[in-house]
């Protein structure tokens, strides 16, 4: 560095997020302080305002100024007012202009594909140019070069800035080289930069703080002439219902009430826990209270997208705290932005539990660390029109809670006071739920018809894995279809088992952006099989795309073995969902269905609960679907850890593809009516389709068969071993050694005369009814038909197993006629 670059004054705005979740930390302010040399910066508090700080550092005057941070995957119009104004106002402390922006990312956090354009909304929120002033600084404790290099998205972000990148060692603080060779690189970047600022034109509101206090005044003195409160009268038993969205510390907030950790939170890296009401007791302060802790929704999703199971459960908690609830508390967190979209859903979601709800509901601000040095007044007056009219539909009540500090009771204190306070205004009576229908009677059905199902399904399973012989295949063809933004990426990635072969998209993002218009094909070697997946574009309500979802036939060719129809559990299925579902399914006709398996992605919504009440909930639009895929749906292992999720997938999702493709015999989908074989006769084939379709009729039959009453299971088995069964089993109903096309054709002519006389006895009995059809030409006999009308349910299943199994064995080495 030659010594006319060194700038006299150096001028440094420091930016930065942290992740969703509030775990990983960004590390601005211990940055700044490194830089001055000395503690100008609190450490321990979120900086919720632009501050400046100044110093003589190494020969320069330099100017730091720490600014608030955001959430790292928040656009800025997902991002409260407050903090938006307050990074705007920060170049107006370091004027004329800033000379360098310090992107500050801790080096062992990692920087998702989502987070890419909503850093460049933030950044690009104060000027276009922004760009050509940053340097990306990485806080860790020891440099990782390689662990940066590794990462597509850190490379990115790097490249972005034109390959301006620092490591600081934030547990070295007394190594000052650090800090004079980033100054070095400043110096260097204003250099390229023909010694400019970055100058900002942007107009700056920086708000009147008298108006804020005055604000304040204002809702205080409502709140007082709401009642008068009398502390010495306390209510001895209060019900509370916590209702809200995800990462809304719905569940830390009902610990905190309650004094004790007796609901589940999430732990790091998971998007919510709670996906069933949970109830639970303490005594708090000489008050008996009842918490009861809902599953929450995303903020900004209409109640619409909400899936029926999440809705049904929101109108069941305020029945289990009987005869209702004292207080809705609404849990609206500090971070969010409540413009529009949100305050829409935040009261439709509100109104599944009546219009009445307003007057039993406190708007219980969550994340109070965010608020760092300001306080939720500042907050309310800085946001958009929207929470101010949220605030005042339910009477000006509101207070805040800093769910991390657990020892500070006095902030539960004043909830229970505004509790009583507001329950004097509602003459001390509870909530009375306007629902007709209880709730918790529909969910108690809806488990025992999810539970006879699951048995249903279990017994099918079973069979079929019994059934079908495991089919080797030297290719595995799948097409992954889907609607718009459901983490398609994912099965795919898994079933090649890679983490970056098409476009990476995190699981726990809220959708936003349009996905891409043309198929992707990506190939891998998965034990031993050639394993080719192509991506389709995502679906929308409209067929814009059915022409190239189409060409995912053609990409395959000669044609896919399975088709993965991915469906997320974390959005309602209705009616139009379904319709736009079958009319793109049906580009490829009927026999489509044969090569469908349905994926249910984002299961972690559902924690550890069965896919199936999913699925019973929501009604007849998704049953149907999945009824038309004859039951083929695959469910990765319910577990709390993305990661953990993720490794389920491909092992588990190839077996399942497996059966299916096995259950097909092997064969490929084509567009074709026919498939053309110039090596068989016509006869050959129709004579291969017609024991194809007899083979699949049976199977269906016997699986039906295998599940159909269940009540009279024990009845049967008495019947089983009654001379009623004896006398009554199918001619078909073979020993070990026997054969169905051994040379016996006159026994068995004579055996199926004697069952038929059987046949009215047998359908009183209740036996199934099956028809199948055999025409057998022997070379010294003449041709005999065996016409089976009746396959009494009394036939074993191991004996029907060899009888199917014998058909698949023994059809090539006879000649049918039909």
């Amino acid at each position: 560095m030659t010594s006319d670059k060194r700038l006299s004054e150096i001028r440094i705005i420091l930016v930065g997020g942290r992740d969703v979740f509030g775990t990983e930390k960004s590390g601005k302010s211990t940055t700044g302080n490194i830089i001055l040399g000395r503690n100008a910066f609190e450490v321990g508090r979120r900086t919720a305002r632009s501050v400046k700080a100044e110093g003589e550092v190494h020969g320069r005057h330099v100017t730091v100024v720490d600014t608030p941070g955001w959430v790292w995957c928040c656009s800025v119009e997902n991002t409260p007012n407050f903090d938006r104004l307050e990074i705007m106002r920060s170049t107006t402390l370091c004027q004329p202009g800033p000379h360098a922006f310090l992107l500050v990312i801790p080096v062992n956090s990692t920087f998702p594909h989502i987070c890419r354009a909503p850093l460049e909304s933030q950044l690009e929120l104060l000027s276009d140019k922004i760009w050509k002033h940053i340097i990306v600084l990485f806080s860790c404790v020891a440099p990782l070069k390689k662990k940066i290099k590794e990462s597509q998205d850190m490379m990115w972000l790097v490249g972005k800035c034109q390959n301006r990148y620092h490591f600081l060692n934030i547990k070295s603080c007394a190594d000052c080289s650090q800090v004079v060779t980033l100054l070095e690189k400043i110096e260097e970047m204003v250099a390229q930069n023909n010694g400019h600022y970055l100058q900002i034109d942007k107009g700056i509101s920086v708000g009147d703080k008298q108006d804020i206090g005055s604000a304040k005044a204002n809702r205080q003195k409502t709140v007082l002439q709401a009642c008068i409160r009398d502390a010495k009268q306390h209510k001895t038993d209060i019900r509370i219902v916590l209702i809200g969205g995800v990462q809304g510390a719905k569940s830390s907030a009902g610990n905190l009430i309650l004094g004790k950790k007796v609901f589940a939170v999430n732990r790091p890296k998971t998007l919510r826990t709670t996906v069933c009401c949970a109830i639970n007791q303490a005594k708090v302060h000489n008050r008996r209270l009842t918490v009861v802790d809902t599953p929450g929704w995303y903020y900004n999703y209409p109640v619409e997208k909400t899936p029926e199971m999440d809705k049904l459960e929101i109108r069941r908690s305020v029945h289990l705290c009987a005869p209702g609830p004292h207080v809705i508390l609404l849990i609206i967190p500090i971070l969010a932005c409540l413009e529009m979209t949100v305050h829409t859903a935040v009261e439709k979601h509100m109104g599944l539990l009546g219009e009445k709800v307003w007057n039993h509901t406190i708007v219980l601000f969550t994340w109070g660390d965010w608020l760092g040095d300001t306080t939720i007044e500042e907050r309310i007056e800085k946001e958009d029109k929207h929470l101010e009219l949220l605030i005042e539909k339910c009477g000006n009540r509101y207070h805040v809670f800093n769910c991390k500090n657990h020892t500070d009771r006095t902030q539960v204190t004043e909830l229970l006071e505004k509790i009583e306070e507001m329950m004097i205004e509602n003459n001390n009576s509870h909530y009375v739920p306007e629902m007709e229908s209880n709730p918790c009677l529909e969910i108690d059905l809806m488990l025992k018809t999810t539970k006879t199902n699951m048995t249903k399904m279990n017994r099918q399973t079973q069979i079929i894995q019994e059934l079908l012989r495991e089919i080797k295949l030297a290719e595995l063809r799948i097409v992954l279809l889907g609607v718009e933004d459901t983490w398609k990426f994912m099965a795919g990635n898994r079933i090649l088992r890679g983490e970056s072969l098409f476009p990476p998209k995190e699981a726990f993002e809220i959708p936003t952006m349009p996905r891409s218009s043309k198929c992707v094909m990506k190939q891998s070697k998965v034990g031993g099989c050639q394993v080719s997946v192509v991506d389709t574009p995502g679906w929308s309500t409209s067929t814009q795309n059915a022409r190239e979802i189409l060409n995912s036939v053609t990409i395959c060719s000669p044609g896919p073995h399975a088709f993965l129809l991915v469906l997320p559990v974390n959005e309602a299925f209705t009616e139009k969902t379904k319709q736009s579902v079958m009319e793109l399914m049906g580009l490829f006709g009927e026999r489509v269905w044969r090569h469908t398996l349905i994926f249910f992605s984002m299961v972690h919504w559902l924690n550890n609960r069965p896919v199936e009440h999913f699925i019973a909930c929501e009604g007849e639009a998704l049953q149907r679907l999945v009824k038309k895929c004859e039951n083929r749906y695959f469910v990765p292992i319910s577990c709390c850890l993305l990661e953990d999720l993720c490794t389920s997938i491909g092992t588990n999702l190839h077996k399942a593809i497996k059966v299916m493709v096995a259950r097909n015999r092997g064969e490929y989908f084509t567009l074709e009516n026919e498939k053309s074989n110039p090596m068989k006769t016509v006869s050959q084939i129709l004579t291969e389709e017609e024991w194809n379709r007899r083979e699949d009729e049976l199977i269906k039959r016997m699986l039906k068969a295998a599940v159909v009453d269940l009540k009279r299971e024990s009845k049967d088995t008495s019947l089983r071993q009654g001379t009623t069964a004896d006398h009554l089993d199918s001619p078909y109903c073979l020993s070990d050694s026997t054969s169905l096309f051994e040379d016996d054709t006159p026994n068995r002519s004579e055996k199926v005369s004697h069952w038929l006389s059987h046949a009215e006895n047998a359908a009183k009995a209740n036996y199934i009814t099956i028809t199948i059809k055999t025409t057998c030409k022997d070379q010294n006999m003449e041709n005999v038909e065996d016409d089976i009308s009746m396959l009494p349910r009394c036939l074993s299943i191991d004996s029907t197993l060899k009888y199917v199994r014998n058909v698949k064995e023994q059809k090539h080495a006879r000649s049918f006629s039909i």
